[in-house]
């Protein structure tokens, strides 16, 4: 069964609230799926999150649907429905996020030979010294602290920071520069307007790029074979990364390389935290945790949707989808779904199968860092329960203020059981 009491109408779900997204959104999922699957979301104008209006998707199937069809559904008219303000000049495309192929398909092949099988398999040393340096930092933590900040950010922005090529010196920075654009804690909006503006993320981005270019006046001096250089020099079919492409890639790679695994690191501990009898089943058979990281991909649903436009008109669920809309697809809801997970709000690391859509629904768009994030968060529980067995979370989770990533921000965690 699912919680949908709380409503009346679908006309009264915001999924563009942030308010929504602070606490449990699921409720408000459940009704929409159940009564208006392909619900359409009016425009307000004075709401920088829907400027325009378009369909809410969040059946499993529809949402499978529409990222495997690709010429149906197009990705280069933006992946978001905002209006929010950031010194991005012409950066409107995420370069891969925010394209079609065959351009999607060249940017992809610039960046994947980082994340080959082979490449991810053979780093499993590297990423557990990486992780156990880390929790080396807190073992003599008694008091809670911050799991957030303290463990589960600093293992995938150490990673994905190695392969950026940013020095360990500075990558805090990229914490710092992430956070503040997922996390809208300081959004002003214009009401005549309709935009918003996060001073905060403003600055982070404006810092961001700074950044790079200082690093690439370093690698046109000396190459080195970090992904920032490779970047610079890489060549298919006689054509190079301008200069746009090339942070475009940088902010997308340094905001979804660690994004998605601190939140799920994070949603996994907390989940962990309150279901003792599944986290002392996974210490005592730590082969069960590969499971269990699918599970939490699907319960922690990190990255909440992504926008398509149609291409022609279409129809989906017996809606008429016109040339032109826009279709936001949701993978939180996807992810509940109860045609595809029984008993969806169930937290079940013995789950299977388990075809959640936390990596997207395929398609070209499935995440290149996949099977990265994957090995990331097997490690992390491998490592964490063999050390810390007993933690525990000891107050309530605060959610990042954002419709489009659902990460905790705040979790304190107590390692030692008094």
């Amino acid at each position: 069964m699912t919680a949908t009491t709380q409503f009346t109408d679908v006309d009264e779900i915001d999924v563009t609230d942030i308010r929504l997204w602070t606490s449990d959104p699921h409720p408000a999922l459940h009704y929409l799926r159940e009564h208006d699957p392909v619900h359409w979301h009016k425009a307000d104008p004075k709401n920088p999150f829907a400027p325009h209006p378009f369909w809410v998707l969040t059946r499993h199937e529809d949402i499978v649907h529409v990222s495997r069809h690709p010429e149906l559904f197009s990705s280069a008219n933006g992946i978001s429905e905002n209006a929010i303000e950031l010194p991005m000049g012409e950066f409107d495309t995420f370069a891969m996020l925010g394209a079609d192929d065959p351009y999607h398909a060249w940017m992809r092949g610039l960046v994947s030979a980082a994340f080959t099988a082979k490449l991810v398999r053979e780093s499993e040393p590297y990423i557990r010294a990486t992780t156990v340096a880390v929790l080396d930092e807190v073992a003599g933590r008694r008091d809670p602290f911050n799991f957030v900040h303290e463990v589960s950010a600093k293992t995938p922005i150490r990673v994905i920071g190695d392969i950026l090529g940013v020095p360990r010196s500075d990558q805090h920075l990229l914490t710092e520069w992430t956070d503040a654009v997922s996390d809208l804690d300081d959004l002003s909006i214009d009401f005549e307007k309709g935009t918003g503006h996060s001073a905060k993320a403003t600055a982070a981005v404006a810092e961001m790029f700074a950044y790079l270019e200082r690093m690439q006046q370093q690698r046109a001096e000396s190459p080195t074979e970090d992904l920032v250089s490779k970047l610079m020099g890489a060549e298919i079919e006689g054509e190079r990364l301008n200069w746009q492409q090339q942070r475009e890639s940088f902010f997308i790679l340094a905001t979804a390389g660690n994004e998605t695994t601190r939140n799920t690191t994070t949603a996994g501990v907390r989940a962990l935290a309150e279901h003792p009898d599944q986290r002392r089943e996974l210490i005592e058979n730590p082969k069960l945790i590969r499971t269990a990281v699918e599970e939490m991909l699907r319960w922690g649903t990190v990255v909440t949707h992504f926008r398509r436009t149609a291409t022609q008109d279409t129809v989906i669920g017996g809606k008429r989808i016109a040339k032109g809309d826009w279709v936001l697809i949701y993978y939180s809801a996807a992810n509940r779904d109860p045609s595809v997970f029984p008993d969806p709000d169930r937290f079940d690391i013995h789950r299977r199968p388990n075809e959640h859509l936390a990596f997207g629904g395929g398609g070209p768009h499935f995440c290149l860092g996949a099977p990265l994030a994957r090995l990331q968060l097997r490690v992390m529980f491998e490592e964490l329960l063999q050390r810390f067995p007993d933690y525990r979370v000891t107050g309530e989770a605060v959610f990042n203020e954002s419709n489009f990533f659902h990460g905790i921000k705040y979790l304190p965690v107590q390692l030692y059981a008094e």
